[in-house]
């Protein structure tokens, strides 16, 4: 049975993701980390039966710390494995992706590797921008979070796997950046789908 889980997620979230845990197993201990000093401090001496459950952070996890954890560490990613690394939902956007999604992943040292253990697939709606699909990619977050923590409460043998593989393709910060200062060569509908691509960061021809 699991003794300790360690969320990496935000103050809105911790709360909420700690009582559906406890609800499920009461004898579990719930931590909650907003940065990786945090996460350390948590851990200290516990690695071996802590569990991480990471939700849409920015905390990339390192090896020296996942290798000395017990149950496996999932985190759950924005974006379906056609889009692993930075920017999912932009470069869905630009390559004007019908359907997006929400992926549940093993932690591994090298991010978005992992072996996948969910995914969660929605239609985008028209003309989507980064803005009309924010709520969206977060209540489907949510739902693959219930997914992965009610599993997670009360078992620490790992999630079996999804079957679904990893696009070779992985998208980084500087593809984001090249992607958004390319205006100069679309117009029209092109550069209109730039535009929503890349919100506030689109830089003007």
């Amino acid at each position: 049975m699991p003794d300790h889980i360690l969320l990496l997620t935000g103050n809105r979230e911790a709360p909420f993701f700690t009582e559906f845990l406890i609800s499920r197993n009461p004898g579990l201990t719930v931590s909650h980390a907003l940065t990786l000093g945090d996460a350390e401090r948590a851990l200290d001496g516990r690695e071996q039966d802590t569990r991480i459950i990471a939700f849409l952070t920015d905390i990339i996890v390192p090896a020296r710390i996942l290798d000395r954890l017990g149950p496996t560490p999932y985190n759950i990613h924005p974006g379906p494995p056609e889009y692993p690394g930075s920017y999912p939902e932009s470069f869905a956007i630009w390559d004007e992706a019908r359907e997006y999604g929400i992926t549940a992943h093993e932690m591994a040292a090298s991010v978005d590797t992992g072996t996948i253990v969910a995914v969660s697939r929605f239609a985008l709606p028209d003309k989507p921008d980064l803005y009309n699909v924010g709520d969206l990619i977060y209540s489907k977050a949510v739902e693959v979070f219930a997914t992965v923590a009610a599993h997670c409460a009360t078992s620490d043998a790992p999630m079996p796997p999804a079957g679904v593989d990893w696009h070779q393709r992985r998208y980084t910060k500087a593809d984001f950046r090249e992607l958004c200062r390319s205006g100069s060569q679309h117009q029209g509908a092109a550069l209109d789908r730039l535009k929503r691509a890349c919100g506030k960061d689109f830089i003007e021809p």
